[in-house]
């Protein structure tokens, strides 16, 4: 089999594998719910995954504003702290009347408190779209956020509202008082509101979403109003992010007024954004790798805030179809046969930029050695290698590496791209060739 043969080969897979694809992904992701726990047995590791999962419905709802939509709300995290403080009220009141509710049902109460909400908010705010929705849900956002200061009644001040899960009793046999109990509370919505969300966007309503994202003017040309679709599409997501937060009652037994600020509603667009908006598991991809980022580096260096800011910034430039975007380019590029065609490229773009990235770090954790972290001594470890941020010199070797690491990494992207350029050329020409040849 000649090198096209196998390049036509490949292509007929990957197509094959391509119209395959969905019902892979859900088997992939059922799969990897169901063992994740088996696997990471510890209990950092679960509450960990706990967080993930969460986060990760959180983020899908997200989606249905930003992905199909094109909604930019900055205030989304509001909703997913009502929910929380709804979900513990109603949890709270079934105790009062010795009701025993079961619990993996309680965070549907949190859904539908935000629902409330949402329908008041997304009058207000689904009117008009782009720059003005964001604005008003902005705005919406930091009242609600004030307001939890005024009612401290109803909010709990800065010490929140809490439960203890086990009050509820039990369930089938399970009091949920292991983590892992609730893990699987959890995997079991987190499944649920995505094949819910994924058949939402397959419907009618989907696909007019979609259109309002790209033209809404055309959209009312053809008889709907967009104003309606976006409010349905904002009630949807309020909805599935109180189910969030009312996981995230149940999970970590305390809501605060923290939770309404700008911080959840800032956090979950830099996980959709940085996963990949344009696919449907590109958000909790998102979600996964910059949860991660944020339990590890948080207690590794007082910089993790900035590399999420980096990362975004390197996303929007580079990568504008996120993380999930290089995940299935790299998946076509090893079923055409390219990777092994043009190895050396990648091999040398991927060094050159490794030395840029840790450089760059190197640069990061240095200036915040000299300047916030100034009390723990001037010798830093970084990598397993001991810097000294008082030696100028070591300052010069950094910039040196970032100014060659980046010019060296953008020179060998250009070659890479033109050797990818001139291939793909030549492969599909004489692709070409042989299927006349066959006819």
């Amino acid at each position: 089999m000649t090198p096209i043969d196998e390049n036509k080969h490949s292509e007929n897979i990957f197509q094959k594998l391509n119209k395959r694809l969905p019902y892979l992904n859900w088997l992939i992701f059922s799969s990897a719910l169901l063992v994740l726990p088996l696997i990471f047995s510890s209990r950092s590791a679960v509450s960990t995954l706990c967080y993930l999962g969460i986060m990760s419905i959180f983020v899908l709802s997200y989606n249905v504003l930003l992905g199909q939509t094109g909604l930019l709300s900055l205030g989304h995290g509001l909703y997913m702290g009502l929910g929380g403080f709804f979900t513990i009220y109603v949890f709270n009141m079934f105790l009062d009347r010795g009701i025993e509710f079961p619990l993996p049902f309680i965070p549907i109460f949190g859904g539908v408190g935000a629902l409330i909400i949402g329908v008041f908010y997304s009058w207000i705010s689904a009117a008009r779209g782009g720059m003005t929705f964001a604005m008003i849900t902005l705005g919406l956002a930091e009242l609600t956020h004030a307001l939890s200061y005024i009612l401290p009644s109803f909010f709990g001040g800065e010490e929140g509202k809490s439960i203890d899960r086990m009050d509820m009793g039990s369930f089938l046999g399970y009091d949920f008082g292991s983590q892992t109990e609730i893990y699987y509370i959890i995997a079991i919505w987190l499944l649920i509101s995505a094949l819910i969300l994924y058949f939402i966007s397959k419907t009618p309503f989907g696909m007019l979403t979609n259109a309002v994202r790209e033209n809404s003017e055309r959209v009312e040309f053809i008889g709907f109003k967009p104003s309606r679709i976006r409010f349905s599409a904002s009630i949807v997501a309020a909805f599935f992010a109180g189910i969030a937060g009312g996981l995230s009652a149940i999970t970590f037994e305390i809501v605060s007024i923290v939770d309404l600020g700008a911080t959840q509603s800032t956090l979950v667009l830099l996980m959709t954004y940085i996963g990949g908006i344009q696919q449907f598991f590109g958000p909790i991809l998102g979600a996964v790798v910059i949860g991660i980022m944020k339990l590890w580096l948080s207690d590794v260096t007082s910089a993790w805030q900035l590399y999420f800011g980096l990362l975004f910034i390197f996303v929007i430039m580079y990568a504008p179809r996120g993380l999930i975007g290089i995940v299935t380019d790299f998946a076509k590029i090893l079923h055409t046969g390219e990777l092994s065609q043009l190895f050396k490229y990648w091999a040398f773009v991927g060094s050159s930029g490794m030395v840029f990235a840790l450089a760059v770090g190197a640069l990061v954790e240095m200036s915040y050695r000299v300047g916030l972290d100034k009390a723990q001594g001037s010798i830093l470890s970084y990598m397993g290698l001991s810097i000294d941020v008082s030696s100028i010199w070591q300052w010069g070797l950094v910039f040196v590496l970032i100014i060659l690491g980046f010019i060296i990494t953008k020179k060998s992207l250009s070659i890479l791209n033109n050797r990818r350029h001139e291939w793909q050329l030549v492969a599909n020409g004489r692709l070409q060739e042989n299927e006349g040849a066959e006819k």
